[in-house]
């Protein structure tokens, strides 16, 4: 794997096929998670998967979408169009230097904009692959049950799990479950704080470290292998259709 930390030269001398680049968030996360789980969360992921994959690893974007989240304090967001557009000079600008295939991980629910711009990033180019996987996959036949109340929305179960996991010294002990009596599809109407005082949409007091740990490993292993047959299918789709 080669990051940020590496010189011009040597991602020249030894470009990796492959380029990983995750888009966090910064906004308030109740009143146990710090402000940048979510770029905290994907900054981690994105890492482990860059690794197995011998990728060159992108820097995780701080910002996007988090406006439901605007009047608690500590929240920065981007509209939809700028995030897109940062999307789309990020993958150009990869692009440029020789990358032809791009892993995007998506580290925050409400970028709904990445899929329209990945998808027009690809139209645009053909000789370019951007991926982007499920924020979330579903248990396999015969995987053991991590949680007890569900991976939650926001500062829920899973998150707080993670963030015990990778970064316990910022996780506060004092949590609020709370979820509210209304679907996720209010977050388009009224502002998180509106729906849940503590900003809270699930139960992290059930949260552990050791399923933090459990739940990073699967996930993980999950985006290699969801991007190991993504890259070959896209590869295939596009070669029979040359051929067509």
């Amino acid at each position: 794997m080669l990051d940020a930390s590496n010189t011009s030269k040597e991602i020249r001398e030894n470009q990796p096929e492959i380029a990983v680049f995750g888009i966090g968030a910064v906004e308030q996360h109740s009143i146990h998670l710090p402000l940048g789980t979510d770029w905290l969360g994907v900054s981690d992921v994105t890492r482990r998967v860059a690794d197995k994959l011998d990728a060159f690893l992108v820097p995780a974007l701080p910002f996007s979408m988090s406006e439901c989240h605007g009047p608690m304090a500590g929240t920065v967001w981007l509209k939809p169009e700028t995030l897109a557009a940062v999307l789309h000079d990020a993958v150009q600008s990869l692009y440029a230097q020789g990358f032809r295939k791009v892993l995007v991980i998506n580290g925050h629910g409400g970028n709904f904009v990445l899929e329209a711009q990945i998808r027009q990033l690809n139209l645009n180019n053909p000789d370019l692959i951007v991926l982007m996987p499920p924020l979330f996959f579903p248990p396999q036949p015969g995987e053991a049950k991590i949680w007890d109340k569900g991976t939650g929305i926001h500062a829920s179960e899973s998150e707080t799990a993670h963030q015990m996991y990778i970064n316990p010294e910022h996780v506060k002990q004092k949590r609020v479950d709370y979820m509210p009596p209304v679907g996720r599809e209010f977050l388009d109407y009224a502002f998180v704080g509106f729906i849940s005082e503590y900003g809270v949409w699930g139960y992290p007091s059930f949260a552990t470290a050791e399923k933090g740990e459990r739940s990073t490993t699967r996930k993980v292993r999950r985006i290699v292998e969801w991007t190991q047959g993504a890259f070959a299918a896209v590869e295939a789709l596009r070669e029979a259709q040359g051929e067509a």
